[in-house]
């Protein structure tokens, strides 16, 4: 067994450290992504209020269309909502199926990451690629998410329009701003969301890589 670990040690830590961008970008997602964080953008003192809705309406419709897209409530409980039109239904059916697809392949991508780094680690020999697989994903993570992030500092509107673009085919999740999806979710949130998940995925890129870094150390010097 650890002389197959020792054979294939490059792949397992090349595997790790790739996949790292992908799950730590896709737990920012599921963690901001939650009825909490809706309440704490409404909260905020210069948040601005919804022209068509009272900010408990607001609250409580934004809060329910966060949970059909994590999959908690059905396709007809949001159409009873009664505050989307079918544009805006369309559209919420595609964020539910990306969505879907993303909250699939983040619990993959973290047991392929955490079982690759148990493979390596358990075997004395090859537990530098552990903190390889760290210190390069981390690296990995960081320029990945820094790009991004700078993107979306200096271009956001450049940027919101890209994202959309990858994941939504032609003008579909193009609203007015009378739209609900407008009132509850305006450009503020999501420039605050954006800023938010790049710091989230940065700390963690710091922590990889230093633990890594500090690992190959430790290695080198044993």
């Amino acid at each position: 067994m650890n002389q197959t670990i020792s054979r294939y040690a490059g792949l397992l830590q090349w595997i790790a450290a790739l996949l790292m961008p992908i799950f730590f970008t896709l737990l920012s997602l599921y963690i901001f992504m939650t009825p909490q964080f809706i309440e704490w953008q409404y909260s905020r003192p210069d948040y601005p209020h919804a022209e068509r809705f009272t900010d408990k309406a607001r609250l409580y419709n934004s809060v329910q269309t966060v949970l059909y897209t994590r999959g908690q409530i059905s396709e007809q409980d949001l159409i009873n909502l009664g505050v989307y039109n079918d544009r805006e239904i369309k559209h919420l059916v595609d964020v539910y199926n990306v969505t879907r697809i993303m909250f699939i392949i983040e619990p993959i991508a973290f047991v392929v990451i955490v079982t690759a780094l148990f493979l390596l680690w358990r075997n004395p020999s090859t537990r530098i690629n552990t903190a390889r697989a760290l210190f390069y994903g981390g690296i990995f993570t960081f320029l990945f998410i820094g790009g991004i992030g700078l993107f979306a500092v200096f271009a956001f509107d450049a940027f919101f329009v890209t994202f959309h673009h990858i994941f939504f085919e032609g003008d579909s999740w193009l609203f007015f701003t009378t739209d609900s999806l407008i009132q509850f979710y305006p450009e503020v949130f999501w420039m605050t969301a954006s800023y938010l998940i790049a710091l989230f995925v940065l700390f963690w890129a710091v922590v990889a890589t230093a633990v890594g870094a500090y690992g190959m150390r430790k290695a080198s010097r044993a």
